[in-house]
Order: structure tokens, then C-alpha cells, then sequence
């Protein structure tokens, strides 16, 4: 299914700029985006384990994710975090129904609840996903450039599209 290859696809990206980045630089943090990058790393990957631990109940709720500390210091748990969740996409064959539960600050106190699932969820942590790594892309470009990105890093598919049409 092509939504599993480009969720390791995306993931492939964040471990192949793990792989080179400095411990020092992984959990530097950088002025302009008042974070490091591990804290950005650190908020992708929590939302693929809220994703799975959410189909064990039938609930995901992102906002009540557990905020793991490991994976902001230490790169060798990151990169067995995602071969993890790679594997875990790849084993999960069912398109099970979900509950979302979400609630907007300063409206209302109270779990908003709507229809989902699973392959909804995961096209929205693809997305989540390529939104940070752009934001992550930046910060390598001005600060890191010793790293090489992988190609189409931080873009979005429709763009990769676009701009390949747009060339032939």
C-alpha cells in the first residue's frame, strides 16, 4: 500500500539525518526555532506511538501523549524508536476504526470526539511528519550543513508532483 511505503519513506528521511547529525547538534537548541532538533524529532515520533498505542484501546488522543525525554537525548533509542515504528507499519494490515479525541484550549475543557481511522491517522502523521522536517531542514541548512538531506526532504508530495510535471 502506497500510504505504508511513504510513512517509512518520511521515517527513512528523519533516520538517515539521525544517522549524521552530531549528539552535540542533535540537542542544540537552535534561537530561531526556539527548540532542537531531537524536540522536533522528539514530537514526530510521539505521534506514530500515540497512533499504535490508540489502536489498542480504539482511542487516539495526541494531546495526551506520553513525552519521552530518551528520545531527545539519546540517538542510538531514537533510531531503534523508528525501525520500531517502521515495523509496526508494516505489520499492521487492518484499517481499524478509531475514535479521535481532541480538544481546543480556550473554547472548551471537554474532549471533542470524531470518527477516524487507522490509514486516516497515519496520512495525517505522513503529513505532520513532512511539515516538521521542513521545519527541521532549516535548521540544518543554516546550521548544520555538513549533513546531507535526502532528496525531497521537508516537501510535500503534491509539490514533488507538481514540480516534476512542471519539468516534463
Amino acid at each position: 500500500m502506497d500510504l505504508k511505503i511513504t510513512a517509512k519513506l518520511v521515517l527513512d528521511q528523519l533516520d538517515a539525518v539521525l544517522c549524521q547529525i552530531s549528539a552535540e547538534h542533535y540537542a542544540l537548541n537552535i534561537s530561531s526555532l526556539n527548540a532542537s532538533v531531537s524536540q522536533h524529532i522528539r514530537h514526530i515520533l510521539e505521534f506514530y506511538v500515540c497512533l499504535f498505542e490508540g489502536l489498542k484501546i480504539g482511542v487516539v488522543n495526541y494531546d495526551n501523549r506520553e513525552r519521552d525525554p530518551r528520545i531527545e537525548n539519546d540517538k542510538l533509542f531514537t533510531l531503534e524508536l523508528i525501525k520500531e515504528l517502521k515495523e509496526k507499519i508494516n505489520n499492521q494490515v487492518d484499517n481499524n476504526n478509531l475514535i479521535l479525541e481532541l480538544k481546543y484550549g480556550g473554547i472548551s475543557e471537554n474532549n471533542i470526539s470524531l470518527s477516524t481511522n487507522y490509514y486516516r491517522e497515519l496520512a495525517y502523521n505522513i503529513e505532520h511528519t513532512i511539515h516538521h522536517l521542513a521545519i527541521i531542514k532549516q535548521s540544518i541548512i543554516n546550521h548544520f550543513n555538513y549533513i546531507e538531506l535526502p532528496n525531497h526532504f521537508g516537501i510535500a508530495s503534491s509539490t514533488v508532483r507538481y514540480v516534476n510535471q512542471k519539468q516534463n
